[in-house]
């Protein structure tokens, strides 16, 4: 094999790499998208100002992380088949994308895992509360009842 047969081998495979990378990306920013929806809305169920701010930027992060990413993929498509000029065999043009892909996921996610600390103290810290005031009819003192008073 040589030289220019395996660059191109060597290019083929890192087109196909980061075109794997920014799907996997993708799919993995889409189910924390559905994940983080179902923290907001099922297990924290009210917010303070900045707990809402915080699950707005991990929901716009991962948003974010998809635009750049099919970006990225349109930049590969577009250096493999161009309208006009000849074919360039890269990842060059999709570099800034892709980087800008993964540093959007890996935010979102820094901001994901510290919104899901705080559902989840929340969730137990409630959960506690809860269970502390709500009274069983087993455990519940029997009501007393008075008769009616005789008419006069």
């Amino acid at each position: 094999m040589d030289q220019a047969t395996t660059v191109l081998e060597a290019t083929k495979l890192a087109v196909g790499l980061a075109k794997d990378l920014s799907v996997q990306l993708l799919t993995l920013a889409s189910a924390l998208i559905g994940l983080t929806v179902v923290l907001i809305k099922d297990v924290k169920k009210t917010h303070n100002g900045a707990e809402l701010l915080l699950a707005v930027l991990v929901l716009l992060g991962y948003i974010v992380s998809i635009a750049c990413g099919i970006y990225a993929i349109m930049k590969l498509i577009g250096s493999l088949a161009p309208v006009s000029g000849p074919v360039v065999l890269s990842v060059d043009a999709a570099r800034p994308a892709a980087s800008l892909q993964i540093i959007a996921f890996v935010l979102a996610t820094i901001l994901f895992s510290l919104y899901g600390v705080l559902a989840v103290i929340a969730f137990w810290w409630r959960g506690d509360e809860a269970a502390a005031a709500t009274v069983t009819p087993a455990t519940a003192a029997p009501a007393t009842v008075q008769p009616p008073t005789p008419p006069v």
